[in-house]
Order: structure tokens, then sequence, then C-alpha cells
């Protein structure tokens, strides 16, 4: 498909709102399935559906609220062709759920902000296997065997260092008056 030289400037604007928000734009979707690949595939459709309606975007407004209801929708289409699956949500548990999920944004980029924070003041090692596990998405088999841990070894240092940074957030939160 050629663009014309007039829809080329749109173009590169939805490309920047899009890479600028992509990632809170992902975690709406994914609380709102199951799976991880089917929100990445999701975010896909999103994207495709947000380039086929972005002449009626309203630049005066905020993008993601407006990226969130084609979020929505792709769910809802997501949900209707996997509509057999017995662990979909009904739709007023969906419904609760993206309104929260919307409500909650700011709070959750805040406590994003302080992760980083708290993530900082691990020891490298400490870091280096959360990141493995959770950023990375190392398996068990592997992590066991790159740090000479046992299973339940790994699990439960995994469990310590979850309780750690989630104590951590909470404590920065509250110092800032924000919890």
């Amino acid at each position: 498909m050629l663009m014309s030289s007039e829809s080329a400037p749109r173009t590169e604007q939805l490309v920047l709102l899009l890479t600028q928000h992509q990632e809170p734009l992902f975690r709406y979707i994914f609380s709102l399935v199951a799976c991880e690949a089917d929100a990445r595939d999701i975010l896909q459709e999103t994207s495709l559906a947000l380039y086929r309606k972005f002449d009626a975007y309203d630049a005066s407004r905020l993008f993601l609220p407006w990226a969130y209801r084609f979020a929505y929708l792709q769910v809802q289409k997501h949900r209707e062709k996997a509509a057999r699956s017995p662990l979909l949500f009904g739709e007023d548990v969906m419904d609760l759920l993206a309104h929260d999920r919307e409500r909650m944004e700011p709070d959750l980029d805040q406590r994003l902000q302080l992760l980083d924070g708290c993530l900082a003041k691990l020891t490298p090692q400490d870091k280096e296997l959360v990141t493995s596990r959770y950023a990375m998405r190392q398996g068990a088999e592997e992590m066991m065997q790159r740090f000479a841990m046992s299973r339940r070894t790994l699990f439960r240092n995994l469990e310590l260092l979850r309780q750690r940074l989630h104590e951590c957030v909470t404590r920065q939160l509250q110092s800032e008056g924000l919890s």
C-alpha cells in the first residue's frame, strides 16, 4: 500500500504515539487476557485497528484512553473467537476489569517507577536472579544450573526477593504519602 504525501505525517504521528504508549497498552491488554502470547497478538490487532481509524483521532485529546477503547474491542473479538474456552470471564467481569485497569493506570506507572529504584538497591546477584526470571523469562531448569541452586532454593530466593521488592515499593509509597 502506497502512502500519499499527506498521510505520511499522520502515519509518523501514529508510529510515535504507539511507540510511546506500547508498554501501558500491552499491560492493559494483558490485564484482560490470561495468556501473554494472546495479549501480544491482540496488541498487534489493536495497532492495525488504530492505523485504520487514525484519521478519526482528535490530537487535542489523550491518545492512551482512545487506544484503550480499541484494545478493549480487540479483546472482545478475541474472546468471541475463543468462546469455547472455560477460562473466559463473563462480559460483566471483563467490563469491571477494563474499568479498574484504566482507573489504576497512574498508580501502576508510579509503582513501576518505584520498582526500578528498588531493583537498583539489590545486590548484583539478586538483581540478575530477578531479571533472569521476570525480564528474560528464563525457565527454572536453566536458572538452577546457571545459579547453582536447587529448585527449592531458587523459588525460595525468588519469593524472598519479591517480598523485599514489594515492601520497598510499599515503604516508598507511604513515605511519599501515595498509599
